[in-house]
């Protein structure tokens, strides 16, 4: 009897499911180490998965309605899924060199969008038009078995609700313990059972073998239930398998319905998840929470179905699901509007761990698609219950849905959403549902004009920029990458965020900015092209400018920022980069691995570890991609902000870049703990100056008052950074994994700096520097001159060492040992003034409260640097 059940059909359905959204995931993933991170490229190779299913189940959908062997071709499909699977782990990799190849370095968005979305068309298709298939297929076995009374709408809610543990289980289990091909594998390897176990299945139920059913069965009585031996003719069967009456809808109506409500459904998602990156964290995990809350409301939706239809007619059913629609999506959008302050409610309510973040985006997601998204599923399910007939009808109506659905992401999220904004979208996407309304649809007006008030009445706009009292916002753009805001407060300081959240940089942090590019210039002999992987406000691109002999490029992802640039020009220099510097909005991987130049220096940006994309940034391959670009003798600076990683990753980090360049060191933008960064230096060979080499280096003119103005006009100053040699970096990442394009640990592993709310900013910084004391004599021609620069950097770093522990004493409440520190360090080397500085300020400081301790200070630190006048100056002026 069990083979007679539809509950096995069921189950099989919803690993179907599960494997072809897991699937779907990696695909996206790995097709966009190829195409590039640009939203074009994201949103194409989603739109060439949905093309593949529509293909499949349009296709297929006749064929399949007509057989005598339903369960075979669902079997078989799984199979073929499997298979097909399995041979994209080693063929994705080769379409991404094509596609590299084809698509250059600036395509035009054309160019770009067709390449992004046919070849993974391509590459896929065998595998995603079988997968389109399998709803046909496993509802023509059902609907010939016992109790089949809406079949189509309980399949579709075991596909999806599989497709929600699909998801979950690929980017929590899954591919961080495995990684992308091997993950995929696994996946494909269950869809090959799944495939085996629907053969086996169907022929003890009888619908494998020519001596089974020949054709479709709705079993709507006993009578024709229980009558196995019979063939049931065409003219006998249903031609629905649900209890509604579906013959006032035509074929042209529904088809309609279907391509359009898959349109607007998978716009609708674009759209929303676009707003909601300006308020969740943007992880590998909030994509995850938030596809598997907008799959979940699908399932609930299409469960919810077969209940509500019972006794009611196919065109009244299907007006109310579209207002009901309609309205859902506005709800979601006022949802979308109160984000800000829900979200970081709920997670106040989790205590802002990790779990409490996790739990705030899945919240969040519910608000805005839990509602539409059930309403979505009841009218997919509806539609196709309505269409199913002898020749089929289901497979044709899934085409057309996931047709819409594969055009969606360029009509709304590429085309739309730049030219009326993210509101208007959404209020036209939610108004359009009502355009579907039947014909005739009596007692909706009021629903109707509800639905165009609301729309009418919605916030002025959809964008979240939180601002303290006395900040404004001073420029604000939003495109289909995300959103630029500038910040501006009455100090007259400036700062970008990227979508309303992530500091990208400002005015009050130019110091440390031009030290991005100063530091690894001046590490360089005769920089005379250098190339600048990320640029935001420009601070440090236009640093580059003050050397007269350097030709820079910087890429920039991101459309939305170059065009807020210009708001930094008293920072950034932009007036004077002439024809020397060149702006370039780019994928910086696709950069690296498609420009032809060779580079003398290149300079990385801070890149956000947990940001999901900015991963493969630090991939080994990335990283060997750099290396062929600097030409002989060439130097890479990749800079990390250690405030913004656990320690595990950052080991990772290191130990990934020493695989690439083994020689590599390790040097600190500036000796702080509130946003400790550093800088990883890779050489293609072993670099050694000689002692007279900075004073040649550092020039005259302009270029020598920038070295100087950043605090680097010695060789002390800028040797005195190097936190890190080879061998100590070495010590420090000894044991951790490797992060690459097929492992992506960086990815799936920055997150859990959210599970880490005790940590500190600078526990990194410590982490790092109790392992991996450097010794500067290897950076120096061997000689009595090297020798002596060597004892004088060694002095200068043993004293920022000491100066750095002052701080953290400081800032965990010892205050006397901290001074302690402070003094020590202003005693071991003259030519670190940071630690003497920090004592006068705090003798100031003190010299009203404590002008004893103070005094004391003061003279200790006379006597410690005599040659230095201002603590003698100022213990004049305060004790006279």
């Amino acid at each position: 009897m069990a083979l007679r059940s539809k509950l096995p059909w069921h189950g099989l359905f919803f690993l179907s499911g599960a494997c072809g959204l897991a699937c779907q995931v990696v695909w996206t993933r790995w097709f966009a180490l190829g195409l590039g991170h640009e939203m074009t490229a994201v949103l194409a190779v989603v739109g060439a998965f949905f093309g593949g299913l529509a293909l499949g189940a349009w296709a297929v959908d006749g064929p399949v309605s007509r057989s005598h062997r339903p369960g075979v071709w669902y079997g078989r499909l799984c199979i073929g899924i499997g298979l097909w699977g399995a041979a994209t782990a080693w063929l994705i990799p080769w379409v991404n060199e094509v596609a590299l190849g084809w698509t250059g370095l600036l395509p035009s968005p054309l160019r770009e969008w067709t390449i992004a979305f046919g070849l993974p068309f391509v590459t896929l298709l065998p595998a995603t038009a079988a997968m389109g298939a399998t709803l046909p297929a496993v509802e023509r076995c059902t609907s010939a078995l016992p109790g089949a009374g809406g079949s189509v709408a309980t399949l579709y809610a075991a596909n999806t609700l599989g497709a929600v543990v699909g998801t979950l289980a690929a980017a929590f289990l899954v591919l961080p313990t495995l990684g992308l091909r091997l993950g995929l594998l696994v996946f494909v390897a269950l869809n090959l059972a799944t495939g085996v176990a629907a053969l086996i299945l169907a022929r003890g139920a009888g619908l494998g073998a020519e001596s089974g059913v020949k054709g479709p069965r709705a079993a709507t009585s006993p009578e024709v239930s229980g009558a196995r031996a019979r063939r049931p003719s065409r003219r006998r069967l249903e031609v629905t398998a649900t209890p509604i009456q579906g013959a006032e809808l035509g074929p042209v109506r529904l088809g309609i319905t279907a391509f359009c409500a898959g349109a607007l459904g998978i716009g609708y998602e674009v759209v929303g998840v676009r707003v909601l990156s300006q308020v969740l964290e943007g992880t590998v995990y909030t994509f995850a929470a938030t596809l598997a809350v907008y799959l979940l409301g699908t399932s609930l939706g299409a469960w919810w179905y077969p209940r509500l239809a019972r006794g009611r007619a196919a065109r009244t059913l299907l007006a109310w699901l579209l207002a009901g629609l309609s309205l859902a999506c506005l709800l979601g959008v006022w949802m979308l509007r109160l984000a800000s302050v829900l979200y970081a409610g709920v997670r106040q309510a989790g205590l802002d761990s990790g779990a409490g973040v996790w739990f705030g985006e899945v919240t969040m997601a519910a608000l805005v698609f839990a509602p539409p998204t059930v309403f979505m599923g009841a009218v997919f399910s509806l539609v196709a219950a309505t269409a199913r007939g002898p020749e089929g009808g289901v497979g044709r109506v899934l085409g057309l849905n996931t047709l819409g659905g594969a055009l969606a992401p360029w009509c709304f999220g590429v085309c739309l959403l730049p030219v009326v904004g993210a509101k208007w979208t959404l209020a036209l996407l939610a108004l359009a549902y009502l355009a579907l309304l039947p014909q005739a649809a009596r007692g909706l007006e009021w629903v109707a004009a509800l639905a165009v008030m609301g729309a009418l009445t919605l916030p002025a706009d959809l964008r979240f920029v939180p601002l303290i009292p006395g900040e404004y916002l001073a420029a604000y753009r939003a495109g289909i990458m995300g959103s630029a805001a500038v910040i501006g407060d009455a100090r007259g300081q400036r700062a970008l965020r990227v979508d309303g959240r992530f500091g990208m940089g400002g005015t009050a942090s130019a110091f440390a900015e031009r030290r991005q590019a100063l530091i690894p210039l001046l590490l360089h002999p005769q920089p005379r092209r250098a190339l600048f992987l990320g640029v935001g406000t420009g601070i440090t691109f236009g640093a580059a400018a003050a050397d007269p002999g350097l030709a820079a490029e910087g890429v920039e992802l991101m459309p939305e920022i170059v065009q807020v640039m210009p708001l930094f020009d008293g920072f950034n220099a932009r007036t004077n980069w002439g024809a020397r510097l060149r702006l370039v909005v780019a994928d910086a991987r696709r950069f690296a691995r498609v420009e032809t130049n060779r580079y003398d220096v290149i300079v990385a940006e801070l890149f956000h570890p947990a940001r999901d994309g900015a991963g493969t940034l630090y991939t080994r391959e990335h990283f060997a991609a750099v290396r062929e670009r600097l030409a002989p003798g060439g130097l890479f600076c990749q800079w990390l902000p250690l405030y913004q990683l656990d320690e595990g990753t950052l080991r990772v980090i290191v130990r990934t870049f020493l695989t690439v360049f083994p020689q590599g060191q390790g040097y600190w933008l500036r000796f702080n703990l509130d946003t400790p960064v550093l800088g990883l230096v890779g050489t293609l060979t072993p670099r050694h100056y000689p002692a007279d080499w900075f004073p040649a280096r550092a020039g005259s003119g302009a270029w020598r008052e920038a070295v100087r103005a950043a605090d680097l006009s010695d060789a002390p100053q800028l040797f005195g950074c190097l936190a890190a040699d080879a061998d100590g970096l070495r010590r420090f990442a000894r044991g951790a994994a490797l992060n690459t394009d097929v492992r992506q640990v960086v990815t799936f592993g920055a997150p859990r700096f959210f599970d880490e709310a005790h940590l500190t900013s600078y526990g990194r910084l410590f982490a790092l520097l109790d392992r991996a004391t450097p010794d500067p004599t290897g950076l120096f021609v061997p000689g009595p001159d090297g020798e002596a620069l060597a004892r004088r950097v060694k002095k200068f770093i043993a004293a920022r060492d000491t100066y750095l522990h002052g701080l953290r004493a400081q800032a965990e409440g010892d205050l006397p040992r901290g001074l302690a520190a402070f003094l020590e360090s202003a005693g071991i080397s003259e030519d670190f003034s940071t630690g003497y500085a920090q004592c006068l300020a705090l003798a100031v400081q003190e010299s009203r409260r404590h002008p004893a301790a103070a005094r004391a200070l003061l003279e200790r630190l006379a006597e410690l640097q005599p040659d230095r006048p201002v603590a003698r100056e100022l213990l004049d002026r305060l004790f006279k």
